[in-house]
């Protein structure tokens, strides 16, 4: 059976606003421009079709996928294999200082070439690790229901890795703007782009 996937990414918070990654450590609330997004992204989903939205535990995606699921009158739901990814010691950090901070580690995790995979920061994930966490969490969450259209509300790093199996190389993740994918036969495909 044929299931159709919306990924997004949550609003914006303080933290993006200021530059600073938050991973999973700064578990911050949307902004009011983040609030607007989530508006503007349930308002854009309401011909989609989705049946249920599935969230990451944190704060800013669980506001993102309640302002959507209230909007379609369809259930949200917490999947914590849908959490940001961990960036140990670069978290709370802006990009300059984590470039200034590590040298060696920013220019490859920032990176979306394959042989930067498998880099990470102290106390944190690699890519490939992200991207593996959510592929399993995304089929889990395809083959363990029976919905066959399912919004999902998560997180740059998230999108990113995730979108990389299919060889789209996102440098930034937009807030708020669904990516589009299908699964059939257990396996995703990315529709559009």
């Amino acid at each position: 059976m044929k299931k159709d996937f919306y990924i997004f990414r949550h609003g914006q918070t303080d933290m993006n606003l200021a530059g600073r990654w938050q991973g999973r450590s700064h578990d911050m609330p949307l902004n009011e421009t983040g609030l607007e997004q989530a508006r503007a992204l349930a308002a854009e989903l309401t011909d989609s079709g989705i049946q249920a939205v599935f969230s990451s535990p944190l704060k800013r995606a669980l506001q993102t996928g309640r302002t959507v699921a209230d909007a379609l009158g369809v259930p949200l739901k917490i999947e914590d294999g849908l959490v940001e990814g961990c960036f140990g010691v670069a978290e709370g950090k802006t990009k300059q200082e984590i470039h200034a901070l590590y040298p060696d580690i920013a220019p490859a995790w920032h990176s979306l070439e394959s042989e930067y995979m498998d880099v990470c920061f102290d106390g944190g994930e690699t890519k490939r690790q992200i991207q593996r966490r959510v592929l399993q969490t995304l089929r889990k969450i395809a083959r363990e229901n029976d919905y066959t259209v399912i919004g999902v509300s998560a997180h740059s790093a998230v999108i990113r890795c995730f979108a990389l199996i299919f060889g789209l190389k996102l440098y930034t993740v937009p807030h708020g703007r669904p990516f589009h994918f299908c699964f059939k036969d257990d396996v995703f495909e990315l529709i559009g782009e």
